[in-house]
């Protein structure tokens, strides 16, 4: 419920700006400091336990500070820590086979967090540790790049390994796992006085994608198709052929949402989201079926998964590969005009005048949103207006889930002319 959560506004415009503004700035920032952070060890034989069977989450942590007890690593080389500075020890218990990957974020993307992976066998691992009878299984030691924010980890399309000091890449290659094992990681933030992280475990799973593209006439259209993660990266490109027909065998996330993009000659984009919750064990998608519908003068369309975080003009990071395809639309279509329309999710019935105000600049700064990446990507300003339409028009008056509160959180395109018509 958007608007409820702001009934303590007043009608003074310039507060309600003020509070859009903060919105966005506290989300420009990312990693806020949590209020509940977890712990870290920062010795090797008080390790933090996770266990792990599925995509798990820990963080964000309090700040490690310092080497704990002892000061496990004093060896100056390029594969192990030449010593702990700031160190977070985790025994990880893996609970399936499966190929392993993680990513550790930075509360503060300035900070520079190496790590090291060991093979854990038992009691007499720190020990061994000590007296450097142990290699690594993975080492990343490498000064991380501005352009990643300070993440780094491994994931399934890396190949580097060891990674040594100095600029190096930020990611180290997965690890194939079985249930039963357990490994060591140690993170070290070697940036003084430095903050918190997240570490984002998940198991990579092998799937075949399968489906056919109809026009709105069901007949099969030859189409872009892009498959982009939750973050609005791409993962893969392809075409389906002249029957509509495509196929693409690739290695996703599992329980994790990924978006599939259509775009075609004449039509109005359109996108699918697909996770691996959906596959009860198998490792093909069911044939999906999309529908692309025809560019018509004053039709109106959903803009595939274009959806916004609550109470501020800011997209969910799915969105942007529907957003791109718009891009391309209006790029083909070159006399293409359009009326980019912005909802909000409120059902409250009775609304103050705040909370009318909130809406409706939510509304409108939503759709400004869409309408300021298209002349970023070069679109002319003359092609395109925009209008908010507050929570008069919510898909789900009544929503009874945040999927429903979501889908009310979105952008509409109208296609005012196609051929300059």
């Amino acid at each position: 419920m958007e608007a409820r959560k702001l009934t303590f506004m007043k009608t003074n415009i310039f507060i309600i700006i003020l509070f859009l503004f903060q919105s966005v700035f506290c989300f420009s920032q990312n990693k806020p400091a949590p209020k509940n952070n977890r712990a870290v060890s920062a010795d090797c034989k008080k390790p933090i336990p996770i266990e792990l069977k599925s995509s798990y989450t820990y963080g964000p942590t309090v700040p490690p500070k310092g080497f704990g007890d002892h000061q496990e690593f004093k060896l100056n080389n390029n594969i192990t820590f030449e010593g702990e500075h700031n160190s977070a020890w985790y025994l990880l218990s893996i609970s399936k086979d499966g190929e392993l990957i993680f990513d550790i974020v930075p509360q503060d993307t300035t900070n520079d967090y190496d790590f090291l992976i060991y093979t854990y066998t038992d009691s007499a691992f720190c020990d061994a540790l000590q007296k450097n009878k142990l290699k690594p299984l993975r080492s990343n030691l490498s000064n991380i790049k501005k352009s990643v924010e300070g993440n780094t980890g491994i994931k399934t399309n890396a190949t580097a390994n060891p990674i040594g000091k100095g600029i190096g890449k930020a990611y180290s290659k997965s690890i194939d796992v079985k249930k039963g094992e357990k490994y060591m990681l140690i993170l070290d933030n070697v940036t003084p006085e430095g903050k918190g992280h997240t570490i984002f475990f998940n198991f990579i799973k092998e799937v075949e994608i399968k489906g056919k593209v109809l026009g709105s006439d069901s007949i099969p259209l030859v189409a872009e198709i892009t498959l982009s993660d939750n973050k609005g990266n791409t993962v893969e490109e392809t075409k389906s052929n002249s029957y509509g027909e495509y196929k693409i065998n690739t290695k996703i996330n599992e329980n994790q949402n990924y978006s599939l993009t259509y775009f075609a000659d004449s039509t109005f984009v359109q996108s699918t989201t697909i996770n691996t919750k959906d596959l009860k064990g198998k490792a093909e998608f069911p044939n999906i079926k999309t529908v692309l519908p025809k560019l018509k003068k004053g039709e109106k369309y959903k803009l595939g998964s274009i959806n916004f975080y609550g109470n501020v003009a800011i997209l969910l990071p799915e969105s942007y590969p529907s957003v791109e395809a718009l891009y391309k639309l209006m790029k083909k279509n070159k006399n293409m005009k359009i009326n980019i329309e912005g909802h909000v999710n409120d059902p409250v019935k009775k609304a103050s005048i705040s909370i009318d105000s909130f809406n409706q600049i939510l509304s409108d700064n939503r759709a400004k949103a869409i309408y300021d990446f298209l002349i970023l990507k070069g679109i002319d300003k003359e092609r395109m207006r925009t209008e908010g339409f507050s929570n008069k028009k919510m898909l789900f008056p009544h929503p009874l889930s945040e999927t429903e509160e979501q889908a009310n959180r979105r952008v509409e395109i109208k296609v005012v002319s196609i051929n300059g018509e």
